[in-house]
């Protein structure tokens, strides 16, 4: 058996699909979307999340991971969750749970909590990567909605190491304030800042060892905003990418953009529900701007701009430039 459990050699169309990102980026609403292609299934559950009663890869994390070199157990539990053979990774947020053991269904899986392991998750299970990004605009308006704050003594050891191990001394990679340290502003731009930058540490990684095995696709940077406000063009283009077929499902998810096809209303958000599957997902994409409070965004902003900038030059480009 090689590397990655014969998964590695299968055919595009066989690959799983991991969608990841920082919580609260839109990861769940695009794998629910990748999930509405036919011979797709979405798991639901994220297999490395450590928070509450999750898998937490079999028991083996306390929390945010940077795993690399997974053992042998966790290599199990990737495996499984990956080939949908694994009920513990099944969630009320899946899509068609019923048909993910069967060998010829494409699983989908949703897992913010896997974008610091990348390189261990692609090559243990042959994954296809989503990675996507929202602004940290969003990120702070939607952690504060839901009474979070960003995980910066938790992230700490893990950004330390890294630094030390990649040699990378950028502003993104220096070490994390305390959150009575600095405004809330500023703890998620360096939260979020942390998270991706080394993301984008492991893209390059696998971007150079893409070169030796030209066969292994690259990883897919989303832009949620330009996704969830490009609409059905958008969309497809996004399915391609991916090598997915597009569905009347995929058709009447972006039919809501803009109150749906009878004109109706737009729904508010619900402020204490997780998600809200009901709104428009052009709305989700721009309402958050009017949730800063006076000064966030320039001061955000002004954090986190050369980190944006990178993004999006890597970003698919999911619709014309104007």
């Amino acid at each position: 058996m090689n590397e990655i459990g014969g998964d590695a050699t299968a055919r595009p169309s066989r690959r799983p699909i991991l969608v990841t990102g920082m919580p609260r980026s839109g990861t769940t609403w695009v794998a629910r979307l990748a999930a509405t292609a036919p011979g797709t299934a979405l798991t639901g559950r994220e297999p490395m999340n450590a928070r509450g009663r999750q898998y937490a890869l079999a028991k083996t994390l306390p929390g945010w991971a940077r795993v690399e070199q997974p053992s042998p157990r966790q290599r199990r539990a990737l495996r499984s969750a990956y080939r949908g053979l694994n009920p513990s990774v099944y969630s009320r947020y899946g899509r068609r749970q019923w048909a993910a053991p069967f060998p010829w269904t494409r699983i989908v899986v949703k897992d913010p909590f896997a974008m610091l392991s990348i390189p261990a998750v692609v090559a243990t299970t042959g994954a296809r990567v989503v990675v996507v990004h929202r602004h940290p605009g969003a990120m702070l308006a939607s952690y504060r909605r839901m009474g979070w704050s960003p995980d910066l003594d938790e992230l700490q050891p893990i950004l330390a190491a890294y630094r030390e191990k990649s040699g990378d001394t950028s502003v993104a990679a220096a070490r994390l304030p305390r959150l009575d340290e600095v405004s809330e502003a500023e703890a998620m731009g360096r939260f979020w800042m942390a998270l991706y930058a080394m993301t984008l540490h492991d893209l390059d990684r696998l971007d150079a060892r893409r070169g030796q095995a030209a066969d292994e696709p690259r990883v897919l940077l989303v832009p949620h905003e330009e996704l969830a406000g490009g609409g059905i063009e958008a969309g497809r283009h996004f399915f391609d990418e991916l090598g997915l077929r597009w569905s009347t499902a995929a058709d009447e998810e972006f039919a809501k953009e803009t109150g749906g096809a009878a004109g109706g209303s737009v729904a508010p958000a619900r402020e204490s529900a997780l998600h809200n599957f009901d709104r428009p997902p052009d709305a989700v994409a721009t309402a958050w701007r009017a949730k800063l409070h006076d000064g966030e965004l320039e001061e955000i902003e002004s954090v986190t701009m050369p980190l944006r900038e990178r993004l999006a030059a890597r970003s698919a480009q999911l619709r014309p430039r104007p």
